[in-house]
Order: C-alpha cells, then sequence, then structure tokens
C-alpha cells in the first residue's frame, strides 16, 4: 500500500501557544506537535519536515493578513508536485477565512488540504491540540480532494466552514452553515470529494480592496458615508439582519457611494445560518431595485474570499454580478440559486439612487 506523502504548513495560532508572561502566544513547531501524536498514526505516513512561511512558530491568527495567506497558498503550489496532501495547522480565530480563501485559490484542487488548530493550548486541561492534529492526518491521507477544515472529529467543506464558538468551555469551534458536518469515520470511508476531475485552476492573487461593515438599527448615515468616502474599497459586505435589507437611508449612501464608485456592495444576515434573499420583503425588494448583492447562502468568510478573488481577476461590475451567484467550488447551494429572484416581482417600479 503506497504511503501517502504529506506536507505541513505551520501558520501558527492556539495549537502552537503556550503561557509566557505576557500571555499565551505561539512557541510551539509542527515538529513539537508531531512528536506528541500517536507515533503509530504518524509512522504510517512520510511526512515531510514542515514549512513554516510565517515563521518557526507562525502568528497570532488575529494578525492574519491578505499576504499571509497568499503565502499559505504560494506553499502548496511550490510543493504541489512532491506530495499528495497538505495540513495547514491555523489559529482558530481566522481560520474559517483562510480556508475559504484557499479554495477560491486552489480552484478544483485534486488533493486535499487540511485546516486545522485548536481551542485549548497542550498546556490547558482537556486541551484538543492532539486530537485535532491526529484527525487532520487521517483525512489527509484520503482521496477527498479540496480544501476541508478538521475540527472536534468533523470534517466540513472550507467553503461551508464557520466559527461558532470561542473556546472558553467548548472545543466545537466550527460548523457548516449547510449543517453538513462530516464524522472523520464517514471521511475516512468514503468519497466526499469535492473536485474530483475538475481542472486545476490555481492563482494566489488576492484584492485587498474589500471589507466587512456591520449595519446596526442605530447606524448613523453620514457616519457611514464618511467611511466609505475615506475608503478605496471596490466591495463592500454589509451585516443585515435577515432577508428584509435595511434602513432605506443606510441603503440609499451605500448605493450612491457603489453607484459613484463604480463599486459592489454585498447583503449577509448576521445568521450564521440560512440564505440572504433580498426578493422577499419590501425592504429588501428596494435594496436588490438599488443594486445591492445578496449574497444566498454563502458564508460570512467565503462571501468576503470570493469578493476579494473576483476582484483581483479584475471582472467586470455585470461579470462580477454573475459570477458572485455561480457556485465556484461549492460555496452556494443550486436550490437557492434557483430561488432567488433577482428581479422584483410587478408592481414596483424601479428607485434610482439619491444622493443622501
Amino acid at each position: 500500500m503506497k504511503r501517502i506523502r504529506i506536507l505541513p504548513i505551520h501558520a501558527g495560532g492556539t495549537i502552537a501557544s503556550v503561557g509566557t508572561e505576557t500571555g499565551f502566544r505561539p512557541e510551539l513547531s509542527f515538529a513539537d506537535l508531531l512528536g506528541r501524536a500517536d507515533q503509530e498514526l504518524v509512522g504510517e505516513r512520510l511526512i515531510a519536515q514542515a514549512q513554516a512561511p510565517l515563521g518557526e512558530f507562525g502568528i497570532d491568527s488575529a494578525s492574519m493578513q491578505f499576504g499571509h495567506i497568499q503565502k499559505l497558498a504560494r506553499t502548496i503550489c511550490d510543493n504541489y508536485a512532491q506530495h499528495d496532501a497538505f495540513i495547514i495547522t491555523h489559529g482558530t480565530d481566522t481560520l474559517a477565512y483562510t480556508a475559504s480563501m484557499l479554495a477560491f485559490m486552489l480552484q478544483g484542487i485534486q488533493k486535499p488540504v487540511i485546516v486545522t488548530g485548536a481551542q485549548k493550548t497542550l498546556e490547558d486541561e482537556n486541551s484538543d491540540v492532539i486530537e485535532n492534529l491526529e484527525t487532520a492526518l487521517l483525512a489527509a491521507s484520503t482521496p477527498n480532494c479540496g480544501v476541508w477544515v478538521a475540527f472536534n472529529k468533523k470534517v466540513i467543506n472550507a467553503v461551508r466552514a464557520t466559527k461558532i464558538d470561542i473556546g472558553v468551555d467548548c472545543l466545537d469551534a466550527f460548523a457548516s452553515n449547510h449543517k453538513d458536518e462530516l464524522q472523520v469515520s464517514d471521511f475516512l470511508l468514503n468519497d466526499h470529494a469535492i473536485n474530483k476531475g475538475q481542472v486545476e485552476t490555481f492563482s494566489t492573487e488576492a484584492s485587498e480592496a474589500v471589507d466587512i461593515f456591520c449595519l446596526s438599527h442605530t447606524t448613523n448615515p453620514l457616519s457611514l458615508r464618511r467611511y466609505l468616502e475615506g475608503s478605496q474599497l471596490k466591495a463592500l459586505i454589509v451585516l443585515i439582519y435577515g432577508m428584509s435589507g435595511h434602513r432605506e437611508d443606510l441603503i440609499a449612501v451605500l448605493s450612491h457611494w457603489a453607484s459613484a464608485n463604480q463599486a459592489i456592495v454585498i447583503a449577509k444576515t448576521h445568521s450564521p445560518y440560512g440564505s440572504t434573499d433580498l426578493s422577499k420583503y419590501e425592504l429588501g425588494i428596494k435594496a436588490l431595485q438599488m443594486s445591492i448583492l445578496p449574497s444566498l447562502d454563502m458564508t460570512l468568510e467565503s462571501a468576503f474570499a470570493k469578493a476579494s478573488h473576483l476582484l483581483a481577476r479584475g471582472v467586470e461590475q455585470q461579470e462580477f454580478n454573475k459570477l458572485f451567484h455561480s457556485n465556484l467550488c461549492g460555496e452556494l447551494d443550486a436550490a437557492h440559486v434557483r430561488n432567488f429572484r433577482p428581479k422584483p416581482p410587478a408592481g414596483y417600479p424601479p428607485i434610482m439612487p439619491k444622493k443622501p
């Protein structure tokens, strides 16, 4: 039986952290972690010397930026031919963002990329460091190609993973917004490959001209306008409550800014579950008429990664809108796309954005 060649890529986070006088920080290498794992499990695999593109111990994932994610993706690309699978150890705060970004950067990948981390350090009671590392090793040894998040004995499609718990008393950090998490035992026994037979189209380019802004019921339109006018953004994801869009004065600010700057505004519900479909309620329909783009059933992390990916490709706005509602790597459910009505129903005359 062929032994799987696995390349670890160490990015840091809680899984690599120890207590110091100034608080927990990454100070463990991947070799330190691997030495604690089941050596029989380790010995069945050809595990290469870990790559550490962000430094030997990695970084706190709250410090993760576009350039760091690009380094992780480039490490996979540069070492792709020599390995059968890749494991990335990463902090949980931004793990789902990195995993989603990698899924778009490595579209069609025919090998497994497993991203994992930990809620508790090795020093903590009931630490999940070794269990998650061993889950990642098992998942990486399957033919299930694609980018995955492995955590708490579960495996989740990267573009469906979202963080649901900060980890004070819970080891179950991530869930699928599609509620289709796989137990690792199922992942080992069955075919769950995401990209089987697809053409590999790798690109580590990413646009930083995208951001996330939370709209509340008390958001001041003037503050929102000042924020937008002082930015160099080409896409903004706004967090709203549900499918109702938001206050008309705020939508008017967003729509006018987008129109004046050839930019794109994307709406995403605060809820980790369900579809942000703006074609149901009056305020949502008005938002659609003012060119607000709903994220449908994408996670916040995958919507952010997808917007960055499409902007980096330099597509025109009409093509952006089309591709944003096209399923590129499992981030959209076909039923939600079919059920979405991009055009308002009869009886709603078009609304032109007025300068607020």
